[in-house]
């Protein structure tokens, strides 16, 4: 007897990864997307000569709707790790702060959701990459990371080494607009960097990653040489930001990366945020960057402290209105928005420290929601850094290190930059590009469970005799 049989086994694992690296690749490019925050409306403004119809805000939300549209599709959430007491919380907050935020402190609805949408909307939607978790391979994901470093290297480089920024730093319609004044760092080159990104810093913490993504390929014997090729092109990228904070970063997720990589005891990475916290109080309030910069004695140079000034007459403005604000304004907030505001801009563009954003996130949050809003989203944020530095330590991926190291830095970035939503982003392409560890066991207990349903439908096996 002859029996003619076929194994649709490696079949259908074909199929899975194949949809499963496309829905996925396109769910982190999306986030992407959300990072390099530039690349729609610099498309926008080259396809339609300068204007920018679509701004970036319906941008975010285009993508958390895509999200939303994966979710439906897999059919389910993996909330099993996900902090969710805390996020629900924290959530919670923000749903019944809005009431407080409009008729008490007088702002108006689409403005308090304005705000939320620029601090909070990837830590909102937070829960949404869960479905879309393991279905990216690691290969695919690499591919997708550096492609999009290349196209940003390639800009940054060129913007660095003709001192012109070469995209459009605004649209005629005023939907968008990259402030002149965050290019300059004074000095004979004073054009910083900033490729796709809205400014340098964001362009930096990038690159930052990268090079920690190098660290984390150095780990491996057949990897190690395009691992150190990849970290050196970013560190000297990393220079054409000129921007302090991200020399400082890149110094953090470096020994991040190192912990993580090489270390014994990567335990000790739990302490680092703390550490470069530190050093960013010391650099704040102590005088040595005051005393630095007299002696550099060049206020035209990368040692110039101006900025510094700003931000600490900017923050001494604004404790002291909270200050003088209630108790009940002083726990849930002023509803300071933090949207469509530039960074602290030079004087000769006539703008005030009141118009600018407010380069310290605990005193941002403060302002908007309240210590106790600081406090829960605080929380939350914390509970998303312990995510990223667990899985780092379990399963020490390139792309997972990147990401942590990046991530180890937030504490320090906090004191002179808002950037929680920046962090909620990428805490989603982690968990987007993080396998889960069940996946293989699914896949063959879903394989077989087709095979059965199957086969109630196809007829009787063919023998020959």
């Amino acid at each position: 007897m002859f029996e003619s049989t076929y194994n649709y086994s490696d079949q259908y694992g074909e199929q899975q990864r194949s949809a499963g690296n496309l829905l996925g690749g396109l769910a982190l490019l999306a986030m992407l997307f959300c990072v390099i925050n530039c690349v729609i409306p610099e498309l926008e403004e080259f396809l339609t000569g300068g204007r920018v119809p679509i701004p970036q805000a319906f941008v975010k939300m285009g993508a958390f709707c895509f999200l939303g549209l994966l979710t439906l599709i897999y059919g389910r959430l993996d909330l099993a790790w996900f902090p969710i007491k805390t996020w629900t919380v924290g959530m919670g907050y923000l749903l019944l702060i809005f009431p407080f935020l409009w008729f008490v402190e007088r702002k108006q609805p689409e403005e308090i959701l304005l705000a939320y949408n620029a601090a909070y909307c990837p830590i909102i939607f937070a829960p949404l990459a869960t479905a879309v978790r393991g279905k990216l391979s690691e290969r695919w994901a690499m591919r997708i990371f550096m492609g999009v470093f290349a196209a940003s290297a390639i800009l940054g480089w060129a913007q660095f080494v003709l001192q012109d920024p070469i995209v459009q730093l605004a649209s005629s319609d005023g939907n968008f607009r990259i402030f002149a004044s965050a290019w300059s760092a004074g000095g004979p080159r004073s054009i910083r960097s900033t490729s796709f990104f809205g400014s340098a810093l964001d362009y930096g913490g990038f690159v930052v990653l990268v090079a920690a993504i190098g660290i984390g390929m150095c780990g491996k014997r057949e990897s190690w040489k395009k691992g150190l090729l990849l970290y050196l092109v970013a560190a000297a990228t990393c220079y054409t930001t000129a921007t302090r904070n991200v020399f400082i970063q890149f110094f953090f997720a470096t020994v991040a990366g190192l912990i993580l990589t090489f270390g014994r005891k990567s335990s000790r990475l739990r302490w680092l945020p703390f550490l470069a916290l530190g050093l960013a109080l010391v650099i704040a309030f102590s005088g040595v960057s005051k005393q630095i910069s007299n002696q550099i004695g060049d206020k035209k140079s990368i040692g110039d402290d101006s900025s510094l000034d700003q931000r600490l007459l900017q923050w001494g403005k604004n404790i002291a209105i909270l200050e003088h604000s209630s108790t009940a304004e002083q726990l849930f907030g002023l509803g300071f928005s933090q949207a469509d505001k530039p960074v602290i801009v030079a004087a000769n563009e006539q703008w005030s420290l009141g118009d600018a954003l407010v380069d310290n996130e605990y005193l941002a949050l403060v302002l908007h929601i309240g210590l106790v809003g600081a406090f829960l989203i605080g929380a939350v944020i914390w509970q998303m850094w312990r995510f990223v530095r667990n899985e780092a330590i379990d399963r020490p991926t390139p792309l997972i290190i990147g990401i942590a190291s990046f991530w180890s830095t937030f504490l320090m970035t906090a004191m002179f930059n808002s950037q929680a939503a920046l962090y909620g982003f990428w805490f989603l392409i982690a968990v987007i590009i993080i396998p889960r560890g069940g996946d293989r066991v699914e896949r063959e207990a879903a394989w077989a469970e087709d095979v059965e349903d199957a086969s109630e439908f196809e007829p009787a096996e063919a023998v020959a005799p």
